[in-house]
């Protein structure tokens, strides 16, 4: 390499904006497409008032034939969703309920669990609470390690979630994975990092991409242009493939209820009908675990026996 060579290619240059002629002279090609969709525009206009003249429907008959059956469908499905019980959830790491006072932990043996539970049904300060002859639900989860508890409601909440599980269930993996992390010595890269050059939030090309995306859109419209026959036949496929995605759902979702094994560490119970002195006083007596589990949460449904029975039926009772 020459000297003139070397002394250039080591030097510093000061930097001019100037536009990127090279790079974007694609758009240029742009030109003779935008026109081509311009008339194909015009022309389109034209041939869709002519047809409306000319174009007629003929609807089938099943959308009378089964107006009785979706009706009865969105009655029962209404049904369901309004007669829902009342369910109240106990977690250890609601604030006053958990024992314990130093760091993140807390615990909550399975016999104070139901006597909070059973204590919520009498409850006067809640407003909310159930009233008058009811049945009730009760599930617990038991485990003795942080892991164990998200696992087991981690599996309930698949089927069934709520709220205060799902964060009991997450603090609880959170816990346990600090656990086994809390020794583990990060390490860091040497500042700065690589990566890769932002040219989306370049003006250029961001104005650019936005002028043409709706260009090129069209474009593709036109280029896969079809007549409308092959349009309603797509149509008649697309439709004919979602009903059979949601019935293949379905079929699945069933298929795991199928031969489902016991889960030792979810118990239910169901009580009464009965006021709610009888359901507190039939909650507490019986065999039930013990201070062995140490780490528990459980969830009382209070409500009719019709609005219990979605619920009953799910857990196996």
């Amino acid at each position: 390499m020459s000297p003139d060579l070397v002394g250039a290619a080591m030097s510093w240059t000061n930097i001019k904006f100037r536009w990127p002629a090279q790079a974007t002279q694609w758009m240029d090609q742009m030109a003779g497409a935008r026109n081509l969709i311009q008339g194909e525009m015009l022309s389109t206009g034209e041939r869709v008032s002519k047809l409306a003249d000319i174009a007629t429907t003929s609807p089938g008959p099943i959308g009378g034939a089964a107006q009785a059956a979706i009706s009865a469908g969105r009655t029962a499905l209404a049904a369901q969703f309004d007669n829902v019980p009342l369910c109240i959830v106990v977690t250890p790491f609601q604030h006053g309920v958990g024992q314990g006072s130093v760091g993140h932990q807390r615990f909550l043996s399975a016999p104070n669990l139901l006597q909070l539970l059973a204590d919520k049904l009498t409850d006067t300060t809640d407003a909310v609470r159930p009233q008058g002859q009811q049945s009730a639900l009760v599930l617990i989860f038991l485990a003795t390690r942080l892991d164990q508890l998200a696992a087991t409601l981690g599996r309930f909440n698949v089927v069934l979630p709520m709220p205060d599980l799902v964060r009991a269930e997450r603090r609880a993996e959170h816990l346990a994975k600090l656990e086994v992390e809390k020794w583990v010595i990060p390490i860091a890269g040497q500042m700065p990092l690589w990566s890769q050059l932002p040219l989306q939030r370049c003006p250029i090309t961001k104005l650019a991409s936005q002028s043409m995306a709706g260009q090129l859109a069209v474009l593709e419209g036109y280029a896969a242009d079809s007549s409308p026959m092959a349009d309603l036949a797509d149509l008649q496929a697309r439709k004919k493939a979602q009903a059979q995605e949601r019935d293949q759902q379905l079929a699945d979702l069933k298929a795991q209820f199928t031969n489902s094994a016991d889960d030792v560490s979810i118990q239910s119970r169901m009580l009464g009908p009965g006021d709610l002195g009888q359901l507190r006083r039939e909650l507490l007596v019986g065999e039930a675990p013990g201070h062995e589990w140490p780490l528990c949460a459980g969830a009382l449904l209070v409500g009719s026996a019709e609005s219990l029975s979605f619920v009953q039926e799910l857990v196996g009772l």
